[in-house]
């Protein structure tokens, strides 16, 4: 349809003739778009991420099935590999070769950190397609050189040249060995859920023909189906080779760009809330619209008066509309770009565990456009079709309004109590988050973790062994303390109790057996209380060297549960049912029952009780305690470590310092509070708080909007009886109490429904909110007066001006 330029223009000069309702609608719809596209960047980026890498489809990771007891060599394999499939352009390894473990401890000019690493095939790189930020990567000659060059990732140059300096050819020490940096590259130069800092080349003289390579590019063409097939065959032989059936040993294929990903109750809340940001912020201009044409109604009634018919009427209504959201959305396509460039910066490395970083596709520009078609017909089409019924004869007969379209407002009203609620909804939802987040700063342990250190120890123990846990760690703990900066050391390891029981030896000798479901006592060494900082406050702590006989100490809350009235300390407890070979222990102390961590997620209260309501139990193992393994087995412990003067540096002490084991390996190594998780909870929890805080604070003002523009509405079309009322005595007040009876019913029916759904919504977060909080009837009470209350704000300003009326012009007309 062809649109007149007079149309056009008319409809421009409308907009310049009220500056103020043209930049609350522009820039209240930009927002609400910008608000939009900005989060469904987050989530394209979680279901389609975007990587830096040439043909990234043609990507696959080979993975290899089977042969546990290792009867196919690692060249064999490479060799069946190069020999038996012929459908891939190139390939490359990842290799373990060269790297204890993942974690690397990097430092350079006393900025340190640890970081995640990997050993790559020289042309690991260029198979991708990546290119650097700087430098280059790596090439054969690479593989031979004795500088044992690296590539690091864009966040660890920062870490380690914060003020510009170039990262080329400076040297940085990897694990207490030299490495000049050739290249940097980027965070998607990685595949989707690598998160890796350093890349190293496989130590000189390593035979690179023998390592089978894991990742492949398929030639053109080629068809994953048609790969599979191959692969098939070659998983027989595979399977012959191993001497294992086919079912249990073979070769599969994997994209390595298109991560599975699964939307959980978090996402749905995400994207709740933002949908509805946009449909309050539509809704609103709605009514702003509505409001603003009748206004208007003496113009359009005289344009129709002149001939212009319904059809023209509506017309330039809606075009007037499509302006605003054509404005709207170039405004809201600009805060996007600067939106996700925002967003990417302060995305903590907890959330990027699972996000690399926000991203701009054509999908997410489609996404606004649909968004401002959307609003064009909800902000247009429907305040258009009212105001073209309007019958121009008594307008122009009555001027500013009669008063009379009582169900003119009901319908909009009703419109507005939608968007109340929906912002009840959001605030709810982020007041459950932002009071988490708020928790989550204060909980912490009731132990200073700031001097501590924690390093993850795995045991490898041969079959048919027998360990003496004495002997075992005591030579550990002896090395750990002689380390730089080495306050105390002290290991501690997990043990569940024999039977899922355990038995207690009452005053007449008597036996008292207490089940406990899944309970599990902590084995520690005799300076475990003190290197974590806890204090005895009954009885008496380990003391240092060998003990003929286990002892234990327990917390004030196992105390009080095992032996109620009576004095803990000398009493006897066995580990396990009355049946069992545990042994008897004698209790030698009473520790204050502490507040933990859980599995990385912060507890609220302290010591959350178990089904048995027992607490912690740290148990020090007699000379003679033992452990037969009869099978082959790798054993798990924690090392903690009490840092002097400098515990940033501690983890990087351990990482060195305790590198030669024997069958011991050390995993990995943090500062205490990254290892129990309050750092990440941290982070996760203020990030997504403060998300939901700009969904709040956006929703509120469009519902406060809402509630002016439907009064505002009530206002103009009730000017004449405004001016009757005035001019027969009302005053001030009496004007003020007609206005706001007229918002408040609107406002409170807003917050029956926003009660109504936040009850269903705040379900969605419960990864992200205490067990509880999604009950918590006072926070909902208090967030729905809050909202109450600036509507009634929201309400007043066109009230009071409703006060100012001037009755001799609001009659002139009669």
């Amino acid at each position: 349809m062809r649109i007149p330029r007079a149309e056009l223009r008319l409809a421009a000069r409308s907009f310049t003739r009220h500056p103020g309702f043209t930049t609350v609608a522009v820039l209240s719809l930009a927002l609400a778009i910008a608000l939009n596209t900005t989060m469904y960047s987050v989530i394209d980026a979680l279901v389609r991420p975007k990587v830096d890498m040439t043909d990234a489809d043609r990507l696959y990771g080979l993975r290899i099935w089977g042969d546990a007891r290792n009867h196919v060599d690692p060249g064999t394999r490479a060799s069946l590999l190069r020999t038996g499939f012929d459908v891939y352009e190139s390939a490359t390894f990842i290799s373990s070769l060269g790297i204890a473990n993942s974690q690397l401890a990097v430092e350079y000019k006393r900025r340190y950190q640890m970081s995640a690493g990997m050993a790559v095939a020289p042309n690991y790189f260029q198979v991708l397609g990546v290119q650097p930020i700087v430098g280059r990567v790596f090439v054969d000659a690479d593989a031979v050189a004795e500088s044992s060059p690296v590539i690091i990732s864009d966040r660890l140059s920062a870490g380690l040249f914060p003020d510009g300096e170039s990262p080329l050819s400076k040297v940085i020490d990897i694990d207490g060995a030299p490495h000049p940096v050739i290249g940097v590259i980027g965070a998607r130069s990685q595949f989707p859920g690598q998160h890796n800092d350093i890349w190293l080349l496989p130590p000189p003289g390593t035979k690179l023909a023998d390592i089978p390579f894991s990742v492949l590019r398929l030639k053109k063409g080629i068809s994953p189906e048609r790969a599979d097939q191959q692969l098939h065959t070659l998983s027989a032989r595979f399977a012959a080779l191993a001497n294992e059936s086919p079912k249990d040993a073979w070769f599969q294929l994997i994209p390595e760009t298109r991560p599975a990903f699964s939307f959980q109750g978090f996402h749905f809340a995400l994207i709740g809330a933002v949908v509805a940001v946009l449909l309050i912020a539509c809704a609103n201009l709605a009514n702003l619209q509505l409001a603003r044409g009748i206004a208007r109604s003496r113009e359009l009634a005289l344009r129709t008066a002149l001939g212009a018919s319904r059809r023209d009427i509506i017309l330039q209504l809606v075009l007037e509309s499509a302006i605003l959201a054509a404005v709207g959305l170039v405004v809201g396509v600009l805060l996007t770009v600067w939106g996700v460039h925002f967003l990417s910066s302060r995305v903590p490395p907890s959330v990027g565990e699972y996000l690399i970083a926000p991203q701009t596709s054509w999908r997410v520009f489609a996404f606004a456009a649909v968004a401002a078609v959307l609003c064009v017909m909800l902000v247009g089409l429907l305040p258009a079709l009212r105001v073209s019924r309007v019958d121009p004869n008594e307008l122009l007969k009555s001027g500013a309004g009669t008063g009379a379209n009582k169900r003119s407002r009901r319908q909009y009203g009703a419109m507005v109590v939608i968007e109340i609620g929906l912002s009840l909804a959001v605030l709810s939802a982020a007041a459950v988050v932002v009071r988490a987040a708020f928790v989550a700063t204060r909980v912490k342990p009731d132990y200073d973790v700031k001097p501590l250190s924690a390093a993850w120890i795995l045991f490898r123990v041969p079959a048919d062994t027998t360990l003496r846990y004495s002997e075992l760690f005591d030579g550990l703990i002896s090395v750990a303390k002689t380390l730089p900066d080495v306050a105390d050391a002290a290991w501690n390891g997990w043990r569940q109790v024999d039977s899922s029981a355990v038995t207690v030896m009452e005053a007449g000798g008597s036996l008292r057996e207490i089940p406990a479901p899944m309970f599990g006592y902590t084995m520690v060494s005799p300076s475990y209380l003190r290197t974590m900082g806890r204090a005895v406050i009954r009885g008496h702590d380990f003391i240092e060297g060998p003990h003929a006989e286990p002892e234990v100490i327990v917390s004030e809350a196992t105390a009080k549960f095992l032996w109620p009235g009576a004095d803990p300390i000398g009493q006897r407890i066995k580990l396990g049912s009355a049946r069992s070979y545990a042994a008897w222990v004698r209790v030698v102390g009473i520790t204050p029952t502490q507040r933990e961590t859980n599995n990385n997620q912060l507890v609220r209260d302290p010591e959350s009780p178990y089904p048995s309501r027992l607490g912690a139990i740290y148990y020090l193992p007699g000379v003679h305690d033992s452990l037969h393994v009869t099978k082959a087995r790798a054993m798990a412990f924690d090392l903690y470590v009490r840092a002097r003067t400098d515990p940033d540096r501690m983890p990087i002490t351990l990482k060195r310092g305790l590198r030669d084991l024997g069958p011991m390996q050390l995993i990995s190594a943090n500062r205490m509070e990254v290892a129990i998780g309050l750092v990440r909870e941290r982070e996760r929890r203020g990030f997504v708080a403060a998300m939901f805080s700009v969904f709040a604070v956006l929703a509120i003002a469009l519902a406060a909007l809402g509630i002016y523009g439907i009064v505002a509405h009530s206002v103009a079309e009730r000017r004449r009886e405004f001016g009757v009322r005035i001019a027969l005595g009302a005053t001030d007040r009496n004007i003020l109490h007609v206005v706001l009876r007229e918002g408040n019913p609107v406002a409170l029916a807003g917050v029956a429904l926003g009660l109504l759904l936040t009850k269903y919504t705040v379900e969605w977060l419960a990864a992200f909110s205490f067990e509880g909080d999604q009950r918590d009837a006072p926070l909902f009470a208090a967030m729905a007066a809050v909202l109450f209350g600036v509507a009634v704000v929201a309400a007043l300003i066109p009230a009071l001006r409703a006060t100012r009326i001037d009755p001799v012009e609001s009659l002139r007309c009669e």
